[in-house]
């Protein structure tokens, strides 16, 4: 076997893909401070959870919940490089075939039980279980063995080269559970989670808030808040008004008009983490007129996003060609997406001839409604009637999974290896295929991209990967997708981490 690689050379090829340079913290009168001890944070999410167990996480409101109980087994700094965390040593081998972690040692979940290589071993033997149906499994399809090699190690043997597998540690599924927990609660572990986080759960009002009290015995040092408390404020004008108030103090994915509106205040503290992801109209390749290349190929030519990105977004957001947002390197490496150009619109549409008619499914928030009617028009100048279906959150996010749709208006917040934002959604046999999207070529390339740690190689794969995204359409890309959290200034220690979660263990409040 040959020498394996430490961390920092992993992180070597997986940073490659990540540019920093969108990253930003602005802050009224930013002035060097000690940590205060104490006060609760508040923060204002977009829609109550399904649950708080990783088995379900889904979008970045319960990855928010995630990162406030549980530990990830590695996790991300500012440069988009990976930096230890519960595994503070990550092995490889040079081809990406298996991994091997050192875990911490001394550290405790919640319930006074170690967080030890059997304990990470039998969290990723739950999520590999087919029959608890986790969202992620696509993340873990690769492993063909999990041994717990050592009281503190964990080996990890791939069935193929998994070049993306690192990121992988980073996010939903490196967040590791309590098995004893796990056995305690059965079912009601949705409602009980119990990690090695910096805070412990205590109480869940649904539809109202999620409260988290400081761990004393945190491994990392001590938790500067003394809470914190996720409130669940589907109105954006409600959040920031609570913002303003000074009953949020928090609050996330901001809106493109109070982004602005903070800038030029500079009373309120803008913290833009990059984009990872974008924003797109999803299509369901199994329904009527949208089977038809040259449908989508109308639907393209007739959404003008530099308008729409005024009118939704107002010029803040950047236009997207790709699935991978400003902070990855395959950003933008495309040819032959389709420009605006309704007259090209209709002679698709004539070619195809028949009437089109849409079912548009879209978020009831009022920003997606207000996007989903902007292209609703320009559909309809075309010649393409369209009815708008919309959901809350989580019946949009069940609705995409089942199928149940003929396009819909979605989002993702994307990771930090390319790979998140296309293998689950595009390889026919991924996890999340919400489209039904299946083409041997993008099978190739995708399985191609997790064989090879050579960066170069990577970025020219996901560049062709791109290419056939933009002749076969199974999303029509609106604009990249900035989750920009604003706070009020007594809010510090916030880090722009380029998935835009809120480290809750680093920050701290003045008074």
């Amino acid at each position: 076997m040959n020498p394996s690689n430490s961390l920092s050379s992993v992180a070597r090829w997986l940073s490659t893909f990540c540019a920093v340079a969108a990253f930003a913290l602005t802050s009224p009168g930013a002035i060097a401070q000690n940590p205060m001890r104490g006060g609760s944070l508040s923060i204002g999410l977009e829609n109550d959870l399904p649950g708080l167990d990783p088995l379900v996480f889904a979008s970045f409101n319960e990855k928010q919940a995630g990162f406030t109980v549980y530990d990830t087994l590695l996790d991300i700094d500012e440069k988009g490089k990976l930096v230890p965390k519960l595994a503070v040593r990550f092995e490889s081998a040079p081809d990406a075939t298996w991994f091997k972690l050192t875990l911490r040692p001394g550290v405790m979940f919640h319930d006074d039980t170690p967080c030890d290589a059997a304990a990470v071993v039998a969290h990723f033997n739950r999520l590999m279980d087919p029959k608890l149906r986790y969202r992620w499994a696509a993340d873990l399809a690769g492993i063909a063995k999990i041994e717990a090699t050592g009281p503190l190690e964990v080996t990890i043997t791939m069935k193929a080269p998994s070049a993306q597998f690192p990121a992988v540690l980073a996010d939903v599924s490196g967040m590791v559970v309590s098995p004893t927990a796990v056995k305690k609660f059965g079912e009601n572990y949705l409602a009980n989670p119990v990690g090695t986080g910096p805070f412990v759960f205590k109480e869940w009002r649904r539809g109202s808030h999620i409260v988290f009290t400081r761990n004393t015995q945190y491994w990392k040092g001590p938790v500067h808040l003394e809470e914190v408390v996720l409130r669940a404020m589907p109105d954006t004008e409600t959040r920031m008004a609570s913002l303003k108030a000074g009953d949020l103090d928090i609050v996330m994915n901001a809106p493109a008009k109070d982004v602005i509106e903070a800038r030029g205040a500079k009373k309120l503290t803008v913290l833009d983490a990059g984009s990872l992801g974008s924003t797109f109209v999803m299509i369901n390749l199994s329904q009527p007129d949208v089977s038809d290349l040259r449908v989508r190929q109308a639907l393209a030519h007739a959404i003008d996003r530099d308008t729409l990105n005024k009118v939704v977004n107002k010029g803040l957001a950047k236009v997207a060609t790709t699935p991978f947002g400003s902070g990855l390197a395959p950003h933008e490496q495309v040819e032959g997406y389709p420009k605006y150009d309704p007259a090209k619109a209709k002679q698709l549409l004539a070619q195809y001839g028949k009437p089109v008619k849409l079912k548009f499914s879209s978020s009831n928030a009022p920003l997606s409604l207000l996007a989903a009617q902007a292209i609703q028009q320009m559909w309809k100048k075309v010649g393409v009637e369209s009815e708008i279906v919309p959901y809350d959150s989580v019946q949009l996010v069940r609705t995409a999974g089942l199928r149940e749709y003929q396009v819909m208006g979605y989002r993702w917040q994307g990771g930090i290896d390319p790979d998140r934002n296309v293998y689950i959604f595009f390889h026919s046999k991924g996890t999340a295929n919400r489209t039904g999207y299946s083409n041997p070529e993008m099978d190739k390339l995708l399985d191609a991209g997790r064989a090879t740690t050579d960066p170069a190689q990577r970025l020219g794969i996901y560049r062709q990967v791109n290419n056939l995204l933009a002749r076969d359409l199974p999303y029509l890309f609106l604009a990249y997708f900035n989750n920009i959290s604003l706070a009020n200034p007594a809010v510090k220690g916030l880090a722009p981490i380029a998935d835009g979660i809120i480290r809750p263990a680093d920050v701290w409040k003045a008074r």
